[in-house]
């Protein structure tokens, strides 16, 4: 523990006299240094232009990079091809594109999507059907479980996609996305899976999930932020209409001057890479990948399901807040949600409480509705508090943020 912890700088600074304690990784992991120095090597030494536009030597290398890094995330996913990885911005984007370029007919324009959903995925749905482009259902949960039963009905002839998070933001655990598939699957329904948060803890193998696409952002396992893959079976991402366009996305565009002109667009995934794409971006994911992958995921499961689960117990144990969901399928995840149970329990001055009133040290959780309106509507709450782990966090961390809690408990509640 103390050879990875040594990977991320973060860990060891000091804000306004106060070291780090770092529970906030369903938002953003830590950076490993390896990570901002490879950056730092490309835009100081290299940053020109991928080989696709310019040939010179310098763009050539760039290239060889960029490509390198596409053939790592298919690798990660265990995909079949380079082919089927599309770089994007992150999930947001990669969600766009699923919504906005999806071949939907006109007796099947359904797309059902969960509560659990982040905004990232849940706005492009709700949005094209407010456009009237698709018709939206929304399967309830409860407590952050799915029922099968509940989806397989609202999964009829009408409906072209499912889209679902593999882990709630929120809600934490994991979602039984290989489940949801099969059913979707038997009806011929394409299925998109959000593994934003799932990646950070877990492996993801897409030839055996089920699903038709799959997407990740790079910010999540410690790769740098505006990066990110939309990974889908090539036969797939070739059916998807265009979406964002601009160079480098067509084959040829023929114009006779008297009729408008005709693009010829690029099979995947070029034709969904338009314009200068981030390769400092996709090079800097890389070099995360690596370090990822140097992790063994029984090992790293074990090490954050065993926080998580050390996590919710302690918090369900203090009668000023209330744990979303149970240690047990916490412990699957690595994150805990609570809301307060006392009213003079405040997530907000907890929050401030951990910030300035330590000695020492600062703890860094989220307070708030974590881009994920629908669930927190579904809650009835305003807001909720999470405390999220990585690979570099600890007991003796978690320990801290427990004792934490309750001498804020102590102090506002009176216990």
């Amino acid at each position: 523990m103390t050879a990875l912890r040594a990977l991320y700088p973060a860990l060891d600074r000091e804000v306004n006299g106060k070291r780090l304690v770092y529970l906030d990784s369903a938002c953003t992991a830590l950076k490993p240094a390896r990570v901002a120095e490879r950056l730092a090597d490309f835009y100081a030494n290299w940053g020109g232009c991928g080989g696709k536009r310019s040939t010179h030597l310098l763009s050539q290398q760039v290239e060889t990079w960029f490509q390198e890094a596409r053939r790592a995330v298919s690798s990660f996913l265990r995909a079949e091809s380079p082919n089927e990885i599309v770089f994007t911005s992150g999930t947001t984007e990669a969600a766009n594109i699923v919504c906005n370029a999806f071949p939907y007919e006109p007796s099947r324009r359904k797309v059902v999507i969960t509560d659990l959903e982040h905004n990232a995925v849940a706005l492009p749905f709700i949005e094209a059907a407010r456009r009237g482009d698709i018709e939206l259902s929304i399967c309830p949960t409860e407590n952050g479980l799915l029922d099968l039963d509940r989806l397989a009905d609202l999964l009829d002839e009408k409906t072209a996609l499912l889209a679902i998070t593999h882990a709630s933001n929120v809600m934490g655990g994991v979602v039984p996305v290989a489940e949801a598939a099969k059913l979707a699957r038997r009806k011929g329904i394409r299925v998109f899976v959000d593994d934003a948060q799932y990646l950070g803890t877990h492996r993801e193998d897409v030839s055996t999930l089920g699903a038709d696409f799959v997407a990740f952002s790079g910010h999540k396992i410690g790769g740098p932020f505006g990066i990110g893959a939309l990974w889908g079976h090539e036969t797939e991402l070739n059916r998807l209409g265009t979406w964002k366009l601009g160079g480098g996305t067509v084959k040829s565009v023929s114009w006779d001057l008297k009729s408008a002109p005709e693009p010829v667009y690029l099979d995947a995934p070029g034709r969904f890479e338009a314009g200068v794409q981030n390769f400092g971006g996709a090079i800097g994911l890389h070099e995360a990948l690596k370090v990822r992958e140097s992790l063994p995921a029984g090992a790293l499961r074990a090490h954050v399901g065993g926080l998580a689960r050390r996590l919710a117990e302690g918090l369900s144990g203090l009668g000023a807040v209330r744990v979303l969901g149970r240690a047990a399928d916490l412990e699957k995840g690595s994150l805990v949600t609570f809301v307060p149970a006392h009213p003079d329990f405040s997530a907000v001055d907890f929050n401030l409480f951990l910030n300035h009133e330590l000695p020492g040290r600062f703890i860094a959780i989220r307070v708030g509705e974590h881009c994920a309106h629908l669930q927190h509507r579904r809650l009835g709450v305003d807001a909720t508090a999470r405390a999220s782990l990585g690979a570099y966090n600890t007991a003796g961390e978690v320990d801290l943020f427990l004792d934490a809690a309750r001498a804020y408990a102590q102090e506002a509640c009176g216990g």
